[in-house]
């Protein structure tokens, strides 16, 4: 039942969209249109417009814009077959315009030459009246067909641009924001490394000896070391936020550039590790570190940072009384550096393990350290050398990260 509803409502839908359609008809005899318009009104169409003067057919077609226009051939003062190329020549490039000849001709050279001049059908006089309806019907059905593929493709090309409008807009933002952030970040560089340096410095000049100190003097003695304390250790890791904002800006606008220089890997990891020890001696955290005396090929200050973002990832997740391990040493054919580094934190749920190295990505916790940009740098750091970095997650256990950084550039391949 629920069927048959349906495809009576989609008849009745379909039937009025027909009738509400515009009909020109254009004939020299006055009989013929009365004829026309009363079989047409008889059949729901209501929206007729009537001419007996083949020379007003532009000018109702450009004030009303008829959907069907149904021509008589043989008329006075301008031919039906004059009245179609005037038709065709009106209508734009793609539009669906159909004609339907009504004539007393019924030469086939009439009917050849009105197709060949753009009319959509051919009907003889004395007509059919069922047969005229069914032909009106059909070419209306096509008209329609047309009109709904014309508007929706008007409307996906809309869409498309407003589309484009907006990408490029959010384009265009997010570079101002990037360039902004660059800037920003370029000029906070040198103040807060002032910060930090004076902040070392005054603690540096703060008495180890408290002999003849009073208390009031020993708490004001040990407030002011533990405040200049944190200022340095405030002021050092903004310096962190402000150089993972930088080189942000500089993987944005292309590749990173490394410098390879011969350099003990033990020195660099020993360089990464002394910055954060004291970050991870305040959250009860051990670190520990295996690395040989050999000497590789790499960047150095980029192998520090690289090893700096993985023990600090490692260090937001591990609990106290865990223990964070870096581990360096040459691969087997002595051609590369493999490191690792792995914590004792609670692992990396899978759903998230796609999103690890994206930028400005911080997971579920937003009390870490940075902005995200951590393990995006890290990675960058390890393809800028020809290799890779790597994440293993052990549920309940920790994770690992690895990674290898050969010690010459790959040769370059036509498709890179």
């Amino acid at each position: 039942m629920m069927k048959t509803d349906t495809l009576v409502t989609i008849t009745d839908a379909r039937r009025a969209r027909l009738r509400a359609c515009t009909l020109l008809l254009v004939d020299d005899e006055m009989s013929n249109l009365d004829l026309l318009e009363g079989v047409l009104e008889a059949d729901g169409y209501t929206r007729l417009v009537r001419t007996t003067d083949p020379r007003e057919v532009l000018s109702l077609t450009g004030e009303h814009e008829p959907d069907l226009t149904l021509l008589d051939l043989h008329m006075p003062h301008r031919n039906g077959l004059d009245v179609l190329r005037d038709l065709a020549a009106q209508t734009p490039p793609g539009e669906y315009r159909p004609v339907l000849v009504l004539t007393a001709d019924a030469t086939l050279d009439a009917r050849d030459r009105a197709l060949s001049l753009g009319a959509r059908d051919f009907v003889t006089k004395p007509f059919d009246v069922t047969e005229v309806l069914l032909r009106v019907e059909n070419l209306l059905d096509t008209r329609v067909l047309h009109v709904d593929a014309r508007d929706a493709r008007l409307a996906a090309e809309e869409a498309e641009a407003r589309a484009l409008n907006s990408l490029a807009e959010a384009q265009l933002a997010t570079s101002e924001r990037e360039r902004l952030l660059a800037v920003v970040a370029h000029d906070l560089r040198n103040p807060l490394g002032a910060i930090a340096m004076y902040g070392e410095m005054l603690s540096s000049l703060q008495p180890d000896d408290d002999t003849g100190m009073s208390e009031s003097e020993r708490r004001v003695r040990s407030y002011s070391r533990t405040a200049l304390d944190t200022i340095h250790t405030s002021a050092a890791a903004m310096q962190r936020l402000v150089q993972d904002l930088l080189d942000a800006s500089t993987l944005k606008g292309g590749a990173l550039r490394i410098a390879r220089a011969p350099i003990a890997a033990k020195q660099a990891a020993a360089d990464a590790i002394r910055m954060l020890a004291p970050r991870a001696e305040a959250t009860g955290v051990q670190l520990e570190c295996s690395a040989g005396d050999d000497v590789v090929f790499v960047d150095g200050p980029r192998l520090t940072q690289l090893i700096g973002n993985l023990v600090s990832n490692a260090l937001n997740v591990t609990p106290t009384g865990g223990r964070v391990s870096v581990t360096l040493a040459r691969t087997a054919d002595g051609s590369a550096l493999s490191g690792t580094i792995s914590d004792t934190g609670p692992g990396i749920p899978p759903e998230l393990m796609p999103h690890l190295f994206t930028a400005f990505w911080r997971g579920e916790r937003r009390d870490r350290d940075g902005v995200g940009l951590g393990l995006w740098i890290a990675r960058a750091i390890a393809e800028a050398h020809g290799g890779d970095l790597t994440a293993v997650s052990r549920p309940a256990e920790g994770a690992v990260f690895s990674f290898i950084l050969p010690f010459a550039d790959r040769e370059r391949r036509p498709e890179d």
